[in-house]
């Protein structure tokens, strides 16, 4: 089973989550994003090189790779590294790309 195949058994309620951003926004794979902030949950536990690597992309905006079975979305360069939560990020809108650096 792959990590990003539905899941097998029932989901917990509230899951999956709706694939929309902070706006109420559509999200879809490949859509591009804006990342304000890695949330408090994703990098609590994680040893200091993880935490420098994950707020290097805060305020960046990246591509979603995938949408996996529980509605997160899954980021990364050569393949899936960290999943948000949609309402994490913010959809870019075509007009605000002209002249951004993305950080790519």
């Amino acid at each position: 089973m792959n990590a990003f195949d539905p899941p097998q058994s029932p989901l917990p309620p509230g899951f999956p989550l709706a694939a929309v951003d902070s706006c109420g926004r559509p999200v879809v794979p490949g859509s591009r994003v804006r990342i304000p902030a890695m949330p408090k949950r994703l990098i609590h536990d994680l040893p200091e090189e993880d935490i420098a690597r994950l707020r290097a992309v805060e305020g960046r905006v990246r591509p979603v790779l995938e949408i996996d079975g529980f509605g997160y979305l899954w980021f990364g360069e050569d393949g899936p590294w960290f999943c948000l939560m949609p309402t994490e990020v913010t959809l870019e809108s075509e007009s605000s790309r002209a002249g951004e650096d993305t950080g790519n």
